[in-house]
């Protein structure tokens, strides 16, 4: 039985979710003296990280939230400065700065405190460290993120790609959402489900669930450390690269084209920033999340363009497939 697209897509419960890091990064960004700075000139992220003493990627999380808010804005060649928003309400040298966050303290904001300050170490490490939770954490964990992500993954089954690939294997798939939700709408397509061992057991229990055993298996592997299975003519990673930091998703990529054969695709499911890094609001709080809980970031298309094409994929696209999620594709090239 094939998964329905539901009626109405999941960006409003997103949005429900991602409101808790909001004012956090707000009070967070007026501590850390983001508006004083940028009130004696637009500065890149970069430049911004380094005079406050933070990491590009912290710096590019919270300034992605604010400038979402309104309170900054790009001047369209990598730089922020601040809107008469910012100016007017976060400025402590304005008679009508906001001298009442404070009142507004809540636990994400201390967490968020920490994360700044912790080198890139994520402070309530989820997914990169699932091999070392016990296995009632990662069943509460995995359980979760099938919730979240099978919504998406019944729209993603309805791009075309999919009609074109026979066989899928989908790295650190998880729950397996994502490929049953194309098993379910391609009955030509055959999947791999390539996860740690305590994750594929619960896979298992969902493929049989949706009784699809005979479409799509499992496979135990540490992307990162073990051999990956051959004879796939596509690859998918769901909410994968954003976990990682860009060295990983560099040997993600790499390991992607040695696997493909000529012509193989790659798929890449995720949410993306915009090319500005400026929003949407929403996706730009993920990258709060993954400061938190992980050690990467949301990424714009043309990040992760530059990404694949290092590794030698071509032929890149980046197409809106559900809600605020993006389906990003491109090639196995020959090197010369």
């Amino acid at each position: 039985m094939t998964l329905q697209v539901p009626t109405v897509d999941d960006k409003a419960i997103y949005d429900a979710y991602a409101t808790r890091f909001v004012f956090p990064t707000l009070m967070v960004s007026v501590e850390i003296g983001l508006y004083e700075h940028l009130g004696r000139g637009p500065c890149s992220v970069p430049d911004v990280a380094e005079a406050l003493g933070l990491s590009v990627r912290a710096t590019e999380a919270v300034v992605a939230v604010v400038a979402a808010l309104g309170f900054l804005e790009s001047d369209g060649s990598g730089r922020f400065g601040l809107t008469p928003q910012g100016e007017t309400y976060l400025c402590g040298a304005s008679p009508f700065f906001r001298r009442d966050l404070p009142h507004f303290e809540s636990p994400v904001a201390d967490t968020l405190r920490r994360a700044i300050r912790a080198s890139d170490v994520p402070v309530q490490p989820l997914a990169v460290q699932i091999a070392e939770l016990p296995s009632e954490r990662v069943r509460a964990f995995m359980e979760v993120m099938h919730a979240m992500t099978l919504p998406a993954a019944a729209g993603l089954a309805e791009q075309s790609v999919f009609q074109r690939i026979h066989k899928l294997l989908d790295v650190a798939g998880g729950t397996g959402s994502l490929s049953l939700a194309l098993a379910s709408r391609h009955p030509k397509l055959e999947c791999a489900v390539m996860d740690l061992a305590p994750v594929c057991t619960i896979a298992r229990e969902q493929i049989v669930r949706r009784g699809l055993s005979d479409r799509v298996h499992v496979v135990t592997a540490n992307m990162f450390e073990d051999s990956w299975p051959t004879g796939f003519d596509g690859l998918l990673f769901g909410n994968i690269f954003h976990d990682w930091d860009l060295e990983s998703c560099r040997r993600l990529a790499r390991r992607a084209f040695e696997t493909l054969p000529p012509g193989g695709t790659i798929c890449l499911h995720e949410m993306l920033l915009s090319e500005a890094k400026d929003g949407p609001l929403t996706v730009a709080c993920f990258s709060i999340a993954m400061l938190l809980h992980e050690k990467g970031k949301q990424f714009t298309a043309t990040e992760l363009q530059q990404l694949l094409a290092e590794a030698g994929f071509i032929e890149f696209r980046a197409t809106p497939s559900y809600g605020y999620y993006s389906l990003v594709t491109a090639k196995k090239g020959c090197r010369t």
